[in-house]
């Protein structure tokens, strides 16, 4: 999760951690439905995996939803300390759809894309800012994370930072969210003169 404040103060929380869940969430089905796939189905050895499999994707959403919850609390504490009044968050819908309809998506990737918990992340920012008065809008964020707000082109990065032949440059995902405040404020990319000050934070 990044943000950006017209201060200049910018914030990211890895998520490295719901990556990591995932995978092992994944791993462990992967192996319940390997040895699942050799019984008779109906047989007590059969319904024994199926309850493993149950379990497994029981544990795995509790430790999700924690996880979530914590990386959602770290931001509304980080909005309060900004004193922040709204907060605008990327409408994401239809990423992983048009994303397949241009290219050949990697199978990592394809994986990445439908791990995106954006639903719940709305979610619970929409019921932990509301009691603080902050209010949550969605933008539309096309092209948020290629075009440079100096003078206007668009590029496509795989580093972890966006370099500009302009002289602009700035770390890939505070670039992207900074681009989606300049959007909401002004209907378009513009050059804050602002140096940003960048916070990191991660879960245990």
């Amino acid at each position: 999760m990044g943000a950006f404040c017209e201060n200049g103060q910018a914030l990211l929380i890895t998520g490295r951690k719901i990556r990591s869940l995932h995978r092992l969430r994944n791993k462990k089905l992967a192996e319940v439905q390997r040895r699942q796939s050799k019984c008779q189905k109906g047989s007590r050895r059969w319904k024994k995996y199926e309850r493993a499999t149950q379990y497994v994707l029981s544990k795995s959403e509790r430790q999700l939803r924690d996880a979530l919850h914590k990386i959602t609390k770290q931001f509304v504490d980080w909005c309060l300390k900004q004193s922040a009044s709204d907060v605008y968050i990327g409408n994401v819908k239809g990423v992983e759809r048009n994303t397949g309809k241009k290219k050949r998506t990697s199978r990592k990737q394809a994986q990445k894309l439908s791990n995106w918990p954006f639903g719940k992340v709305k979610k619970y920012l929409a019921y932990k800012l509301a009691p603080h008065g902050i209010r949550l809008h969605e933008i539309e964020e096309s092209f948020t994370s290629q075009t440079c707000p100096v003078c206007q082109k668009r590029k496509k990065v795989s580093s972890r930072l966006f370099v500009c032949r302009c002289g602009y440059e700035e770390h890939r995902d505070v670039h992207g969210v900074r681009n989606i405040l300049n959007k909401a404020l002004h209907g378009a990319f513009k050059h804050w003169n602002v140096q940003t000050n960048l916070t990191c934070l991660r879960i245990a």
